[in-house]
């Protein structure tokens, strides 16, 4: 069956055998066309021997081509160049050509008219005087011939389709007799798990009555352990005391970050109008003035907000909180935005959306976040472009703050806590909401979102 099926492969170029079986079939052409006395001169006897010989090297990938072909230089030889001719050719490449028309055509139906055509072709040799007699025995032996070579091929055909069946079904029951063993494997792995798991529960089984003993001796370590739960009752007022104390500290510690914001903020804005200030005094006294006197409101302010701080610090009762002034919201940011303009920053404000009822404490952290974002960009970007959006949403306060890239020659300030990106996410967490810090393009950008329904 392997021979049948190599025979019946149509592979992408000539095989050898294929090579070595039209060199034959050629060289016994020449030598018929050279050593015959048939019709015609030599050298249209030896075009005609490579016509009929040459196209079986495509026999197999274009059999119906190749009987077409040989069909064709056929009737051109008997018309072109009459009488009647002495050699066996194209005799033997039409057996060839009809036995790889049964076997390589790719329908039955063609396969049955290659075989007809070549049959009618080399019947009709004998009425238009291509060979001497024309007997009735010499016409069947003829028809028998081009018949047994077709049914040669087309046995070939099917014997190859059966063994390609038979190969297909094999290596299905192969790959069955795989699947079946891998599942054996798998169902023997799954009753070793089975057994693992048996053991394991025996195992749990065992260790439960092991916890059982342990808990009855709990039990009576318990009884013992009643007195110094006494004991442990005083350490944990103590401690109640000691948490008490760390809450008041904790406080403490928030009003030192919010004190951090208001006088750190505050103070570079004097310190920047100080020094424009200083610069303007014997160009512009009137803006070297304005100057002075918005360093002077801005020192006013932080001044009161850390008396307040103190105050808070010095009675901590919700009463002495709410006394108060009221804390900046973000409708001051505008306030915020003139300040920082004046100090030097080019900074633009955009407010989209609906403000509505805000929270005090989130309009508070909105603010604060601002705040401490403007500060950042002086500290670290100097003179940069920057622009503050608050948006309003009816669940949402949005708030954004982005600066270009800092100029080339900017040096920046001093360092700071390093508690600014810190305090503002605290702020947003307090809220239920998130910030993020980050690069944006070759700037930076500082992004809040704060939900109005946590505040």
């Amino acid at each position: 069956m392997d021979a049948l099926t190599t025979l019946a492969r149509v592979p992408r170029r000539p095989t050898r055998a294929d090579v070595t079986l039209t060199a034959v079939l050629f060289a016994w052409a020449l030598l018929e066309a050279a050593t015959a006395a048939g019709p015609g001169a030599w050298w249209q006897r030896a075009l005609f021997a490579a016509g009929v010989t040459l196209p079986l090297l495509v026999r197999r990938r274009a059999p119906t081509a190749v009987v077409v072909a040989l069909v064709a230089v056929l009737m051109v030889r008997v018309f072109a160049v009459p009488g009647v001719e002495e050699s066996t050719f194209p005799f033997p490449s039409m057996l060839v050509a009809v036995f790889s028309a049964a076997l390589h055509a790719r329908r039955p139906a063609v396969a049955v008219a290659g075989g007809v055509v070549t049959l009618a072709a080399m019947l009709s040799l004998y009425p238009l005087g291509y060979y001497e007699t024309d007997t009735p025995g010499q016409l069947f032996i003829l028809a028998f011939f081009i018949a047994g070579a077709w049914t040669g091929g087309w046995l070939v055909r099917l014997r190859a389709a059966q063994a390609a069946t038979a190969h297909r079904e094999a290596r299905a029951r192969a790959e069955d007799a795989d699947t079946a063993r891998r599942e054996a494997k798998a169902q023997a792995e799954d009753a070793d798990t089975a057994r693992r798991e048996a053991k394991a529960r025996a195992e749990d089984a065992d260790t439960a009555r092991r916890e059982a003993r342990a808990r009855a001796e709990d039990a009576e370590t318990a009884r013992r352990e009643a007195e110094a739960r006494a004991a442990e009752a005083e350490a944990a007022r103590r401690e109640a005391r000691s948490r008490a104390a760390e809450a008041v500290a904790a406080e403490r510690e928030r009003i030192a970050r919010e004190l951090h914001d208001v006088v750190a903020h505050s103070l570079s804005i004097v310190a920047v109008q100080a020094g424009a200030a200083e610069e303007l005094m014997a160009i512009d006294p009137d803006l070297a003035r304005r100057h002075v006197a918005a360093a002077r409101r801005t020192a006013r302010e932080a001044l009161t907000e850390m008396r307040h701080v103190l105050d808070v610090q010095r009675d901590g009762t919700a009463d002495a909180a709410s006394a108060l002034a009221p804390q900046p919201t973000l409708e001051r940011v505008a306030d915020l935005v003139d300040e920082v303009r004046a100090a030097g920053l080019p900074v633009t404000l955009a407010v989209g959306g609906e403000r509505g009822d805000v929270a005090p404490g989130l309009d508070l952290a909105g603010f604060r976040i601002v705040q401490e974002a403007l500060t950042n960009v002086r500290r670290h970007a100097g003179p940069a472009a920057t622009t503050v959006h608050i948006g309003y949403t009816a669940r949402w306060i949005d708030v954004a703050v982005r600066n270009a890239a800092p100029a080339p020659d900017h040096r920046q300030g001093p360092p700071g806590s390093g508690r600014g990106l810190i305090g503002m996410r605290e702020r947003a967490r307090l809220y239920g909401g998130t910030v993020t810090a980050g690069p944006d393009g070759e700037g930076f950008a500082v992004e809040a979102r704060l939900p109005r329904g946590s505040a």
